[in-house]
């Protein structure tokens, strides 16, 4: 998601009553916006809103199997990961992975899967409608699942098991560069903390973080914007109550461990309103809060046991949060208004839909700071197309996508002063 203009005015997560529960940490939850929504639990359910976490429908109940984590790219096609057998006890399913067509009304096995079988999964990342990845699991073995028909085929990569052993995150920013988040070892006693990258598509990986310490892995990542993300590092230290997260200012290159917290927590989901405001679960009766990047943590209401934390934001810049854990909890922050774009600006992109190529115009009234980024269909910040001073008067920019927005929608923001607008752009093949 990319960082937000104006002061935040209130940031306050609160419970959803009428959320699911089975008792345990529940694993994922994935909005397409602050409305629809589908959460996932190792009851083997997966629920249903249409109405922002108000009510929730039961589209799935499948005992045996583990719902570990839930993508999609469209109202209609999603993707739920199974952890399968031999890590939780009662898990009998071995289909790694599910697909619906039809919204989670019904939901059938993936069966189009070439290369070696994927034993579970722990984490699905939705780059484009066309490009998605999945890849699993803690505890081991590890494989990278890879689809660029939107989901129609899936390519299975073996990983090697003298990079990683356990995998419980992923995150692409491109239909080709990524990264695959940890453990080196599939004893978490042996394990440390590992972040692999690749930039062909996950036919190599190369290490860009290990930690220096024995019981601990990756658990989850958070990436507010293109340069700055961060990671929760899980421990099973039996006697260190030191605790930390990593964070990249470079896009993932290089990663920094920061002090978290010294109390034994164990450490869970992760989630980065901007690249200083987030929050982290942990398996304590609270989670924690940073306002300055990491640096300090604060004891926050996210909740309990959460393990996944998805932000997004809305036309008007308001943002929508929903944490998943013991229960589901919800965050609704406004910001300081910003003045509506004027005529002026008129602010326009051609053609639209383009395939690749489109140019910009846009006019300003005086000689100022301005800034284009441009946000994926999720709101997650792809590219800073500028950020400079230019005169007043039209001016006309022309811009090449990148790869992978096939068949998808992203959003130009372009800000001046106190004036913002965004402005929609369908790309088609």
């Amino acid at each position: 998601m990319i960082g937000l203009p104006g002061s935040l005015r209130a940031q306050q997560w609160q419970a959803l009553a009428g959320a699911p529960q089975n008792g345990q940490k529940q694993d994922d939850v994935f909005f397409l916006n602050p409305s629809l929504g589908w959460a996932v639990n190792g009851s083997g359910q997966i629920h249903k809103t249409t109405n922002g976490g108000l009510n929730w429908e039961r589209q799935l109940t499948q005992p045996g199997t583990y719902f570990r984590c839930i993508g999609f790219t469209d109202a209609l096609n999603g993707f739920a990961g199974n952890i399968g057998p031999d890590y939780f006890p009662g898990v009998t399913d071995a289909v790694p992975l599910y697909r619906t067509q039809n919204g989670g009304t019904t939901w059938t096995p993936v069966t189009q899967i070439s290369g070696p079988a994927p034993k579970g999964l722990c984490a699905i990342e939705v780059v484009s409608a066309q490009v998605i990845y999945a890849a699993g699991r803690v505890g081991g073995p590890c494989h990278l699942l890879k689809s660029t028909d939107g989901g129609q085929n899936w390519t299975s990569i073996a990983l090697d098991p003298n990079q990683v052993q356990m995998v419980t995150d992923v995150h692409f920013v491109s239909a080709t560069e990524g990264y695959i988040f940890g453990g080196t070892n599939a004893n978490a006693q042996l394990s440390k903390a590992v972040v692999l990258r690749t930039t062909d598509g996950g036919q190599s990986f190369r290490p860009v973080y290990e930690s220096a310490r024995p019981f601990e892995l990756c658990w989850k990542a958070s990436f507010p914007t293109r340069q700055v993300g961060y990671l929760t590092v899980l421990s099973y230290a039996p006697a260190d109550p030191a605790r930390y997260v990593a964070k990249t200012i470079d896009g993932g290159l290089t990663w920094q461990e920061l002090p978290f917290v010294n109390n034994g927590c164990k450490e869970f989901g992760v989630g980065f309103l901007d690249a200083s405001t987030g929050w982290v679960g942990t398996d304590f009766g609270t989670g924690y809060e940073t306002r300055d990047g990491g640096q300090s943590w604060q004891p926050s209401n996210v909740g309990r046991y959460i393990n996944k934390i998805r932000l997004l934001r809305g036309p008007s810049n308001e943002v929508t949060g929903y944490a998943i854990g013991l229960n589901l909890t919800k965050l609704q922050s406004t910001v300081t208004a910003l003045t509506p774009a004027t005529e002026a600006f008129a602010f326009a992109a051609f053609p639209n839909p383009t395939s690749r190529q489109v140019t910009l115009r846009y006019n300003l009234p005086a000689r100022q700071q301005v800034r284009l980024v441009l946000t994926d269909m999720l709101g997650r910040q792809v590219a800073t197309v500028f950020d400079e001073t230019q005169a007043a008067g039209p001016h006309e920019r022309v811009y090449t996508l990148p790869g992978g927005f096939s068949n998808n929608l992203v959003r130009f923001t372009l800000s001046a002063a106190k004036e913002q607008t965004t402005l929609p752009v369908s790309v088609q093949p």
